[in-house]
């Protein structure tokens, strides 16, 4: 924005939020209770797990990036890049439970020392309107990473 005022530079700022797909590094969620369902083992969560996430496959990230780079919209202006599909932790967890078939059981951990937010969910109006369709559902986004790891 600055260069855009200084120097009359044009712009768009991408806000992404919880991206997830293939190749991830498993220090994320998704991947993490994915590959410990895969192989049966317990799935940890912290706290309660009623704090609430959203998550956006990466195939809306790009799509929409992509979408951006190639078109006059939202130019000088900030965009939101994830889905506003909330779901509870402890939801995610039973989700990908049963679409593997796994045996695995949910294990609470006391809540992290440092906290952790209860609520993330970003207003995605304007990547509807860039996409002109709805963000890919976290069921189907799961359903494809479990095709990936077999």
């Amino acid at each position: 924005r600055a260069c855009h005022q200084e120097h009359g530079l044009n712009y768009t700022i991408l806000r992404l939020f919880n991206t997830y797909g293939p190749m991830q590094s498993t220090d994320f969620v998704v991947p993490r209770f994915l590959r410990a369902a895969l192989r049966g083992d317990d799935i940890t969560v912290y706290g309660d797990g009623d704090q609430t996430r959203t998550f956006c496959y990466i195939d809306d990230n790009i799509d929409a990036t992509l979408a951006i780079l190639n078109s006059e919209q939202f130019v000088n202006d900030t965009i939101n890049i994830g889905n506003d599909a909330e779901v509870a932790v402890i939801d995610l967890a039973k989700l990908i439970i049963e679409l593997t078939g796994s045996s695995s059981r949910i294990v609470h951990l006391p809540p992290l020392p440092e906290g952790d937010m209860r609520q993330r969910c970003p207003d995605i109006t304007k990547m509807r309107r860039l996409l002109g369709r709805e963000p890919i559902s976290l069921e189907d986004g799961i359903k494809r990473l479990i095709e990936e790891f077999k």
